[in-house]
């Protein structure tokens, strides 16, 4: 297929892409609260009793999540960022999926996913609806790559459920830095978020995706577009503000020694989001760990340079021939 129709495939994604069913777990729920009895007489003490309250018997909340799947093999899941949707991997999708049984799915709150309310959008939330995602498919384990801070949901899936990967590739992990624009870090803000999200239009997602090329020729006005399509709405935007807002992944880097699959990290050699410094800390910490630079690509590495991320992806995850 060539880029043309692979790019005008992932434009109608909403209607070619498939969706499949999860039930989110169900709320917690505090401990049963206690109230009195109406006193009989003044002088008999009143007896303590306890009652469910109304929560108690909410089931967990059924969502779709939208994914495109093309290609056999070893599953290979692609997990985008936050504000993004699976649009990100039209250059690389079909491609890969000569090799791979390819999933790309939107995460609850974006794309053409659900924007479920009772959702926690954080960064354990966002795991397990992935881990949810493959029960629902029946993937007992997968191979994944994930994107910017769509990395983190996909290591916390390493770190508690490690059975569920094969090996995993990180391209531009972190998470909100200085460096981000000011759009992005106001979002994430208690007090400016709401305004923020308010005027998240489509100049400002062309201000931010110009800082995430470094070749600004891959920036059109139907990139701009498409980007803009599934963010437009204001669900969606809220679901990015929690996103953004409950993205703390403090535990989480606490616990990368931890992590048992193999990953390799990828970044971008002019990427302004993301410092070597950062690139150099996840290498480092986890204990399997290969790492490479992506010459003259900035943060959005594989939509620059697919050609790069697919080569690095067939060495690092070997295609299983039929029969093994």
């Amino acid at each position: 297929m060539n880029l043309s129709l692979e790019v005008k495939k992932f434009i109608n994604s909403e209607h070619v892409g498939e969706y499949v069913e999860i039930v989110l777990p169900a709320p917690e729920v505090p401990e049963r609260v206690k109230r009195k009895k109406p006193q009989k007489a003044e002088d008999e003490p009143a007896a303590e009793a306890t009652e469910p309250i109304a929560s108690e018997v909410l089931a967990g909340e059924t969502v779709k999540m939208h994914y495109m799947e093309a290609g056999s093999g070893e599953p290979l899941i692609l997990v985008h960022t936050i504000g993004q949707s699976l649009y990100t991997w039209r250059a690389v999708f079909n491609r890969l999926s000569e090799y791979y049984r390819v999933i790309a799915v939107d995460l609850l709150g974006h794309g053409y996913s659900d924007r479920p309310e009772m959702f926690g959008y954080t960064i354990e939330d966002h795991a397990e609806s992935l881990r949810l995602f493959m029960d629902a498919k029946g993937i007992k384990s997968a191979h994944f790559i994930g994107f910017s801070m769509g990395g983190a949901y996909v290591t916390q899936l390493a770190a508690t459920a490690p059975e569920r990967l094969g090996r995993f590739i990180l391209v531009a992990p972190g998470s909100i830095s200085p460096e981000m624009p000011l759009a992005v870090r106001m979002i994430d803000s208690t007090v400016l978020g709401p305004v923020a999200s308010m005027l998240y239009g489509v100049r400002t997602v062309e201000t931010i995706l110009s800082q995430c090329f470094f070749d600004l020729t891959c920036l059109t006005s139907e990139v701009t577009a498409e980007y803009y399509r599934t963010v437009s709405d204001g669900p969606a935007r809220r679901a990015i503000r929690h996103s953004l807002h409950y993205f703390d992944d403090a535990a989480l880097n606490a616990r990368l020694r931890e992590v048992e699959p193999d990953v390799l990290i990828l970044q971008g050699g002019e990427d302004k989001w993301r410092t070597h410094a950062q690139a150099e800390f996840y290498h480092a910490a986890f204990k399997n760990a290969c790492f490479a630079v992506v010459r003259n690509a900035g943060h959005l590495l594989h939509e620059e340079k697919p050609d790069k991320l697919i080569s690095a992806t067939l060495e690092f995850i070997p295609v299983a021939m039929p029969g093994e």
